[in-house]
């Protein structure tokens, strides 16, 4: 079987005080994860199933992170419902979505149930990719793969995300 569809999750500004709420309610451990934050499976859309990964909080950049293992596509219907719910409303989630062959990339960015940006940041033969393994050049497919995703990150952080001290 194949490693699947990964999609790499980022809530910003998401304090300790949000994630301690979080562990309370939520099975932050297991699969039921996605169940507990988004309950009703026709939000969800096409995706009948989620894995959930490596789900972390970082205090210093009050980042919450995950990652999800889909059978093909990013669960972007899943996003879109957990950001309207109070766990990460009003909150900029970040997506990128890996396919199983390396090969294409797909940035999204939402809130508060609206896709606000999508973008295709990497399409490429998959023979490309499997050339580059085939000649060990793995930081360059890493490059190749991460360099966008941190741009579109970025820029979407920019661009959405509006600075406490700005309302002063």
């Amino acid at each position: 079987m194949s490693k699947g569809t990964l999609t790499y999750v980022t809530v910003h500004n998401f304090t300790s005080a949000e994630f301690d709420e979080l562990v309370k309610h939520v099975e932050i451990d297991s699969e039921q994860f996605f169940e507990d934050v988004v309950p009703f499976k026709r939000e969800w859309g096409s995706t009948a199933y989620i894995e959930l990964e490596d789900l972390e909080h970082d205090r210093r950049t009050d980042e919450l992170s995950f990652i999800c293992r889909t059978k093909w596509e990013a669960p972007v219907d899943w996003l879109r419902g957990s950001s309207s719910t109070h766990y990460f409303e009003d909150k900029l989630i970040l997506a990128a979505m890996v396919n199983s062959y390396e090969n294409y990339v797909h940035g999204y960015a939402l809130m508060n149930k609206d896709l606000l940006y999508e973008e295709v940041l990497l399409d490429v033969d998959a023979s490309v990719i499997s050339e580059m393994y085939e000649r060990d050049e793995v930081d360059e497919v890493d490059e190749m793969i991460w360099g966008p995703i941190g741009r579109f990150g970025e820029s979407c952080k920019e661009l959405y995300i509006v600075p406490d001290n700005e309302g002063d």
